[in-house]
């Protein structure tokens, strides 16, 4: 049962190149025929982030750079790890008539969303550096610790993504209760807030959250500020993200061949 997790590692080192592909595709598919192509990457959470800035900050007569940087960077890790949940939840019912034709381990379309929104991520971060000179807050070598990020967030997205692909075969309706939970779970993650707005006492149960503590962590390293984050929450989170990923590789494993019958 636990040498699932290196069936699925093998199974995507052998079809790498397969993977690298489906990556790519769906970069080119994604920004085809647009002007400005993969900075778009770049463009979206920018405009999103202002949009927020305006209701959030702006109404309440707050002009903070630092609060718009905390802003775009919970929208852009929140972004990407549910986006990747979203779609591999429907990624094995989505991939159903190339399932059927082609003999092709079922990992390897969960792993490239992931790999997309990763890649996806990693240029959106490239406008964190100008932003943060635009705004006169000092650059740290912590912010090249930014990306490593992604190991965490999208070690939970995948495992949970593994559990829930397979029992979407079985339940349709497993995609609409993603969408709902996402959704709330963008309220409810500190994607326009902190642990410093809310009580100490309640620090423990925010910190439940993976995906907050990620988020805390991102702002923790862009600002060099670590007095409210503690290490114990990073541990817990990353502990969370392994575990996650575990049993999701020994589930999508013992069931997904007796899944792909129903489909």
């Amino acid at each position: 049962m636990f040498g699932s997790p290196f069936t699925v590692y093998r199974r995507i080192r052998d079809n790498r190149r397969l993977v690298k592909h489906l990556i790519f595709r769906d970069m080119k598919v994604t920004y085809h025929g647009t002007l400005i192509g993969w900075g778009w990457t770049m463009v979206e959470p920018l405009a999103l982030t202002a949009v927020y800035w305006l209701v959030f900050s702006l109404l309440r007569g707050n002009d903070d750079p630092v609060f718009v940087l905390e802003i775009l960077l919970g929208v852009l890790i929140y972004g990407m790890f549910s986006r990747t949940l979203s779609r591999t939840t429907t990624s094995i019912v989505g991939n159903s008539g190339l399932i059927k034709q082609v003999a092709i381990p079922r990992e390897v379309f969960l792993w490239s969303i992931g790999g997309f929104q990763s890649l996806r991520f990693l240029l959106s971060l490239l406008i964190i550096p100008p932003l943060l000179i635009v705004w006169g807050i000092e650059l740290s070598w912590a912010l090249l610790c930014i990306p490593l990020l992604v190991l965490g967030v999208q070690s939970l997205a995948i495992g949970l993504g593994m559990i829930l692909a397979i029992l979407h075969v079985h339940i349709r309706d497993i995609s609409h209760v993603v969408s709902i939970l996402t959704t709330a779970g963008f309220f409810l993650s500190g994607v326009f807030f902190g642990m410093k707005h809310i009580d100490e006492a309640y620090h423990d149960t925010f910190a439940l959250n993976p995906v907050a503590v990620y988020i805390e962590l991102s702002r923790s390293l862009a600002l060099g500020n670590f007095e409210i984050l503690e290490i114990s929450y990073v541990v817990q989170a990353i502990g969370f993200s392994l575990l996650s990923l575990l049993i999701g590789c020994i589930v999508f494993v013992r069931h997904e061949s007796q899944s792909i019958k129903l489909l």
